[in-house]
């Protein structure tokens, strides 16, 4: 009798749920709905390598070593510019499969919302180093910000949007199933990579324009009617 009931009760919980997942699949719509917004940049990252070759590793390397700790030592006397280094590589040319040099890279990372500071740097550091990449961009907190703003208005417009399409329904009440919500950006890259030492050459500070980014919040997600 027990194992009857036991039996009983699994039937009916599975039957409760096959009913509960075919339920779902009728009436089900499918919305999207974006909000955008364009938002000046207000932080400036560039990234610069040191590069060196030659007959012997480990003279590159020092050649490497002392280029970029004048370089650190440039930047870090401006408060307002986060420094920091990054990858750093030696690695062998080859030539009929034999070893003919060896050539050694390292990369210095500068990030700062005081873009004039920031760019006059670059240009002084030019003299031993050469621009890798050069990105505008809004800041975190600028971006968090305008992001929970288009979130809100996202929201709205999946709502009307909802709200058209049950005009047109025969069951005009409606649940949100699911939801989702993403982010985006889309913004200027500058880039530069000339792969030509700077060494011992007088460079101006680069021309720069922040420029804006375009910051996207999507919304998609499924009503149901019923």
């Amino acid at each position: 009798m027990l194992r009857f009931i036991t039996r009983s009760l699994l039937l009916l919980s599975f039957s409760l749920t096959v009913s509960a997942q075919v339920d779902r699949l009728f009436n089900l719509v499918n919305i999207d709905a974006q909000a955008e917004r364009e938002v000046e940049n207000d932080q400036l990252e560039v990234t610069m390598l040191v590069e060196a070759e030659g007959n012997k590793p480990e003279m590159i390397a020092d050649e490497v070593n002392t280029t970029m700790q004048w370089a650190l030592d440039l930047s870090r006397a401006n408060k307002n510019i986060d420094v920091s280094t990054r990858s750093y590589q030696t690695y062998p040319e080859y030539s009929d499969r034999f070893i003919v040099g060896w050539r050694a890279s390292q990369e210095l990372y500068l990030r700062s919302v005081d873009i004039a500071d920031l760019t006059r740097l670059v240009g002084d550091l030019q003299q031993k180093l050469h621009v890798n990449q050069m990105h505008f961009s809004p800041t975190k907190p600028t971006r968090i910000r305008i992001e929970n703003e288009l979130i809100g208005e996202a929201m709205v417009a999946f709502r009307q949007r909802a709200e058209i399409i049950r005009e047109h329904m025969d069951n005009k009440n409606y649940r949100i199933v699911n939801i989702q919500v993403n982010t985006g950006q889309t913004g200027p890259v500058m880039y530069q990579d000339t792969r030509v030492s700077m060494a011992k050459m007088e460079a101006a500070a680069p021309a720069v324009e922040a420029g804006s980014s375009k910051l996207i919040v999507t919304v998609t997600g499924s009503i149901q009617f019923y």
